[in-house]
């Protein structure tokens, strides 16, 4: 919800409500007044802690971000590390396991040649 919608609303709802209360006071004009004084002191007054609350949130919702930043970026370098250590790990069985899979290629080359020799 947009908060100029919010206040226009709340303002209009206020204004309607002022208005219904005049037509259909039974006090008289002076006590009417004095109650309307009153009222608005006690509209203007919600309306300065809501603002302050409304600020307070942006406030929060700016912190979060940052710290939602902030958090996303370790989180990152973590994992890339870990990438890294895990590569590191790896590396001399993926290079142990290319070994073995070059030895079975001579090995089926060997026995191609073999049978291939044999049958002649």
């Amino acid at each position: 919800m947009k908060v100029k919608t919010f206040l226009y609303g709340f303002i209009t709802g206020g204004l309607a409500a002022g208005i219904s209360i005049l037509l259909t006071t039974p006090n008289s004009g002076k006590v009417t007044r004095v109650k309307m004084k009153k009222n608005t002191q006690v509209a203007l007054n919600q309306l300065q802690i809501l603002k302050h609350n409304l600020l307070d949130l942006k406030s929060s919702a700016l912190h979060a971000t940052k710290e939602g930043r902030t958090q996303i970026s370790t989180f990152l370098t973590d994992v890339k590390t870990a990438l890294a250590l895990w590569e590191e790990e790896v590396r001399p069985q993926q290079q142990k396991i290319q070994k073995e899979i070059t030895q079975m290629k001579e090995t089926i080359q060997e026995l191609d040649e073999k049978i291939l020799n044999y049958n002649k």
